[in-house]
This record gives C-alpha cells, sequence and structure tokens, in this order.
C-alpha cells in the first residue's frame, strides 16, 4: 500500500521536500509579519504625529473648526482646541503674545481676534472643557448664533487691559 503512494507520483512521504517547504513557510510567515508591524507602525505615527495638531493647553485632539493659533513675539505659533484653552493658555503668557487668529465656525477663515465676534451660548464646542464660547467673522452670523442657542455677544478674550 505505501509503496503505491511513492510510484503514483505523491511526495507524502518524501521528508526532503517536506522539509523545504516548511523552510520557505517560515520565511513568508517572519517576512509577512514584518510587513504587518510596518504598517501598523505607520498608521499610529502618521494619526499621533501627522493628522492632527495637539492643544498646547490640555494636550487633546484640535479640530480645525475650533482652532485658535496664539503667535508668539518669536513668531512661533501655539494651536489651541477651543478659545477656553487659549484665553487660559494667555492669561499665565500675555507678554509673549503677539497676536491671536481664531477660526470663524461657518465658513472656516482665520481671522485676527480683534476683529472677530465673539458669543457665549448654551451650545458647548468641547466637553472636557465646557467652553461655550464661539467665534464668527460677520456680526450677522454672531447674533444668529446668539438668538439660536440662547448665548449673548461677549467682548474679545485675547484684549490686553492697560
Amino acid at each position: 500500500m505505501f509503496i503505491g503512494f511513492a510510484t503514483n507520483g505523491n511526495n507524502t512521504f518524501n521528508f526532503h521536500v517536506d522539509r523545504i517547504n516548511r523552510i520557505d513557510m517560515t520565511k513568508k510567515f517572519w517576512v509577512g509579519l514584518a510587513i504587518v508591524f510596518a504598517i501598523a507602525l505607520i498608521g499610529v505615527s502618521y494619526q499621533k504625529f501627522l493628522k492632527n495638531p495637539r492643544c498646547a493647553y490640555e494636550g487633546s485632539a484640535i479640530p480645525q473648526i475650533y482652532e485658535v493659533d496664539i503667535v508668539l513675539k518669536d513668531a512661533t505659533t501655539k494651536k489651541f482646541c477651543s478659545i477656553y484653552c487659549a484665553a487660559q493658555w494667555y492669561k499665565n503668557n500675555v507678554t509673549l503674545i503677539d497676536h491671536v487668529v481664531v477660526t470663524d465656525e461657518i465658513r472656516g477663515n482665520k481671522i485676527d481676534s480683534y476683529m472677530a465676534y465673539f458669543v457665549e451660548s448654551e451650545l458647548i464646542t468641547n466637553e472636557t472643557n465646557d467652553n461655550r464660547i464661539h467665534v464668527f467673522q460677520q456680526r450677522q452670523d454672531a447674533l444668529t448664533h446668539a438668538d439660536k442657542f440662547h448665548g449673548a455677544m461677549t467682548d474679545d478674550p485675547f484684549m490686553v487691559d492697560e
């Protein structure tokens, strides 16, 4: 019976071929594992370092629509996730600051804070810090938001009292 297997071209009992196949499979396994590891490492690196900048005050990801940039006198920029975080950092570092750039929530335009309209309303932009201050480029947008979300216009939180 075993002789029939060997003579019909079946390599079931050919241990030399079986050993070579195992070596090839082992190499393929390690190469595949290395590729999977490399892809995972690239994905994590992209999400951690390239995808979203982190808030300079609390370290959370920054949604583009609520981004606040504080430009320092040495031309570097600090990025924040909300008006709350930027205002807290601003209070402690006012002497280092050149100007503040905020993002209009309707159009996504970047504007200097002294040109923006601010509304404090019931709508929360960031659950972590309970930020309720919203930024608008146009006065009418600010008034509409204040009416819709039971808010009121407020002063620029980045004005320096002299």
